[in-house]
């Protein structure tokens, strides 16, 4: 009994352990389809949701930062490129005001003139001038020369503050005579809009030195406001000089005039500010600032937003997998039926609609191989039934060659001997065409070959017909090239049979293309050419009753171009009634090797 526990105890384990495994085989793998979808969809979507989590989270935390670069960077841009704009249209407002520019000359003109009465004409040509500068820019206010060492403002387009000192402007940036100045009060006496202002001093050639003084409203006031309420975020722009300092700021509560501003970089964060800083063109700094306590009340604003997006598309996710779930099991079942069907061999179409556009693609698709295989089955017959027409048509169109060639040499000797020269000479033409059309020639063929059978074929119909060839040959090393036997006679033979008139003209040129390797071969006859019916029968690729003549051999020479090529020849028909009609031959070189026997 030990012995028999023993002996049995491995196969017992084995046992155990297969179906163990086979248990866990069959409740962790399905082997269902669509218990493997629903499986992996429900996989795909936890794991978008954990990922669309975890993005939405580090875009949260990446928005925080690229908020300096954007919104920010934006607002602070516009800024900058309106005080830009607005110094450059004072910067040349001064210009005009120089001894070079217009209103500066008529002042050049001024001191000069001791006249009482044309400085009287001069002053009001420099104060017409001035206001026409003004009315130009309706931003324009203030607009005036400013005598330092009297401290009396000249030639002033309005009334000057009784407390105006030069000195008191706050200069942001300048160079040599130029100094701008950030926004500040209008000099105006009865304006109290802020403005941006440009100083220049100006020496005539008198040694007369005065300051001109321009300014023009600036909307940064307004700017900020509508900023502010629109994002809900109080912003404060600075203006900074060279040193840092500050000479305007639109919120004076948090930076006072004078305040040296410890910033490094273009953006950054502070204890107390999230800033962007940029650089105007005249040498200035503009930086907006925003509170780290906003800025952060709205990260958290966002977290909460995506906590409840989260949870509603979890919920969505596990809706929407129970509904494809019952949307994808009828169409399964009816690709099994469809399936079990056609492997019974019933290839009926049958148009189904799901309502889900990829299985109704597959069913498509379905009917679509149903009938391509019902078209196949379809052309393999009617291929077999070609084939056995071709026969047949070979059958009756062979002739003995051997009795049709002794036949001929025996008429060639019987001219010869009653020296009928014409005769004796048409006859050999004839034997060399039929030696070479029916392959008794040892000679490979070639373009040259071919060429010469044409001409003599050619000069056998002009001894028949009355009509002029015209051949255009290049020379070339081509000609001696491999080509396929027999595929010029047959397109001639059709243009002098049953295209060329009495009196015709038949044109034969052979061009070759040596960078593409290819000959073009274009026969072209002015015959009564053929009509759209006729032109659509010689087109088909199938034998039909009705082609004779033009058909037999255009369909020979298409089966040889095929056989000898592939797709690489081409050969295009044109041809319009009462015109004649063109063939065009596109053949490519044939290597020694790759030629066949004919």
């Amino acid at each position: 009994m030990q012995g028999k526990r023993l002996f049995k105890s491995p196969g017992t384990a084995h046992i155990r352990k297969t179906g163990i495994l086979s248990m866990l085989r069959n409740r962790f793998l399905f082997s269902s389809l669509r218990k493997r979808i629903m499986v992996l969809l429900t996989i795909g979507f936890v794991g978008c949701a954990i990922l669309m989590a975890s993005v939405s989270y580090n875009a949260i935390y990446t928005m925080q930062h690229d908020k300096i670069k954007t919104s920010m960077a934006f607002d602070l841009y516009q800024q900058t490129t309106k005080q830009n704009q607005m110094y450059n249209n004072l910067l040349q407002v001064t210009q005009q005001m120089t001894p070079e520019g217009t209103v500066g000359h008529l002042m050049e003109t001024y001191v000069y003139t001791a006249d009482i009465y044309s400085q009287r004409l001069l002053s009001r040509d420099i104060s017409y001038n001035i206001g026409l500068i003004t009315f130009s820019n309706p931003a324009m206010q203030l607009v005036m020369y400013y005598n330092e060492a009297s401290g009396q403002a000249a030639y002033s387009n309005l009334p000057v503050r009784a407390d105006f000192k030069l000195e008191s402007l706050p200069d942001v940036a300048g160079m040599g005579e130029l100094r701008y100045q950030s926004p500040h009060k209008s000099l105006c006496r009865f304006s109290d809009d802020l403005v941006v202002s440009v100083t220049r001093e100006v020496t005539f050639s008198d040694g007369t030195k005065l300051v001109v003084y321009v300014e023009a409203k600036t909307d940064i006031p307004t700017d900020m406001s509508s900023v502010t309420e629109s994002l809900n975020m109080p912003y404060t722009l600075v203006f900074t000089n060279s040193e840092g300092n500050v000479t305007y700021s639109s919120n004076g509560n948090a930076f006072e005039a004078g305040q040296h501003l410890e910033l490094k970089g273009q953006s950054g964060m502070t204890d107390d500010y999230v800033w962007n800083r940029m650089t105007g063109d005249y040498g200035y700094d503009i930086t907006m600032l925003l509170p780290v306590s906003y800025y952060n009340h709205e990260l958290y604003t966002w977290k909460n937003h995506m906590y409840w997006i989260l949870a509603i598309a979890l919920l969505m996710m596990f809706m929407l997998t129970l509904v494809l779930r019952r949307l994808i099991n009828r169409p399964f079942r009816l690709i099994e039926k469809e399936m079990r069907t056609f492997g019974k061999g019933y290839m009926g179409t049958t148009q189904y609609h799901t309502g889900i556009d990829e299985f109704d693609r597959i069913f498509d698709q379905f009917n679509i191989m149903k009938r391509q295989i019902q078209q196949l089955i379809m052309d393999v017959e009617q291929k077999e039934k070609r084939r056995h027409q071709l026969e047949i048509e070979k059958l009756a169109y062979q002739i003995n060659p051997h009795f049709l060639m002794n036949t001929l040499n025996s008429v060639r000797w019987l001219a010869v001997m009653h020296k009928q020269e014409e005769i004796e000479k048409f006859i050999s033409s004839l034997i060399i065409l039929l030696n070479y059309n029916l392959g008794k020639s040892e000679e490979k063929a070639t373009f040259r070959s071919e060429i010469q059978v044409m001409r003599t074929y050619l000069e056998l119909q002009q001894m028949r017909h009355d009509f002029e060839v015209k051949l255009d040959i290049a020379e070339g090393t081509y000609l001696d090239s491999p080509v396929a036997r027999f595929i010029l006679q047959p397109i001639v033979e059709n243009a002098v049979c049953h295209g060329l008139d009495d009196n015709g003209m038949l044109e034969i040129s052979v061009v070759p293309d040596e960078a593409a390797q290819m000959v073009r071969i274009t026969i072209r006859d002015d015959g009564k050419g053929l009509s759209q019916q006729t032109l659509a029968l010689l087109q088909r690729d199938t034998p039909d009753q009705q082609q004779t003549g033009w058909g037999i051999g255009l369909r020979y020479v298409r089966s040889m171009l095929e056989s000898s090529y592939g797709h690489k020849a081409r050969m295009g028909i044109d041809s319009t009634p009462n015109q004649g009609t063109t063939v065009t031959l596109t053949l490519p070189f044939l290597e020694q090797r790759k030629e066949r026997a004919m």
